[in-house]
């Protein structure tokens, strides 16, 4: 798919809004109309956060690739609505950070079109569905398939420590934003990047811990103890090189009280 932010991307209006597309996403007013009107009708969304509202545009069976996500975000409220009025879009920041994970090799689902009302204070951005499955799904497959477990889950500790190692900070890494191929080596594609950037220099250290925590702070069936810890020891080899048992305890102290307070709500 083309990049999207360069000379290759084309940008219309329509319908009160200011679009950018992708070289060879669908230019004609119908299949953007089809895509703009989603959110104004019953249609359920396929997903609802606080923010915003995704829809599924499915490819039709046994064409799963072609399928696309459709993200509606709402407008900011408060002070973040000041902020915006000087501070680039989210659908912008996204087709951005998405370009700059793709660059420096690592999956994300390439956007094909983002934009914003002409107001300014709404967005949209399409992607097209990434390769594989969620964590759940693609450990299920593999159950009594113990080596082939821990060989995904030393990959998956490694390529969060190499994303680390890159600067980047995703912005949800839960188990749920991350798709994995069972292939060899298995390949993994990091998906919701609305909040991901560069890490900042200080305070970087921080952020990484909040990515583990968001990522080990979720029950997952098949999953042990033991599991997670070859997760993150595979991280530790990718991004410090080296064991830290003052680190670990510190991670299982932080996740223990994530957990309690999430049993609290």
């Amino acid at each position: 798919m083309s990049s999207l932010i360069g000379p290759t991307q084309f940008s219309v209006e329509q319908d009160n809004w200011r679009l950018y597309l992708a070289e060879d996403f669908p230019h004609d007013q119908q299949t953007i109309r089809a895509i703009l009107e989603l959110d104004s009708g019953n249609r359920a969304p396929f997903r609802r956060s606080r923010h915003a509202r995704t829809y599924l545009l499915s490819g039709g069976p046994g064409n799963e690739h072609s399928d696309l996500f459709v993200k509606y975000y709402d407008p900011p409220a408060a002070w973040k609505r000041l902020k915006s009025y000087w501070r680039q879009s989210t659908t912008f920041r996204t087709a951005r950070i998405t370009l700059a994970l793709q660059a420096a090799g690592f999956s994300a689902p390439p956007v094909l079109l983002y934009g914003t009302s002409r107001s300014g204070q709404r967005g949209i951005i399409v992607t097209r569905r990434a390769e594989g499955d969620g964590p759940i799904l693609a450990l299920r497959r593999l159950a009594g398939a113990k080596t082939a477990k821990w060989t995904i889950l030393r990959a998956l500790g490694q390529e969060i420590g190499r994303l680390h190692r890159a600067g980047f900070i995703h912005g949800d890494l839960t188990p749920f934003n991350i798709r994995i191929v069972i292939d060899e080596p298995p390949r993994f594609t990091f998906i919701d990047n609305d909040r991901t950037r560069r890490g900042p220099l200080i305070g970087r250290h921080r952020h990484r811990l909040r990515n583990l925590v968001q990522l080990g702070r979720f029950p997952l069936e098949g999953i042990t103890r033991t599991d997670r810890m070859r997760v993150f020891r595979a991280y530790e080899a990718a991004l410090y090189r080296c064991h830290s048992r003052s680190l670990e305890r510190r991670l299982a102290a932080m996740i223990r009280r994530r957990i309690q307070q999430n049993q609290s709500i």
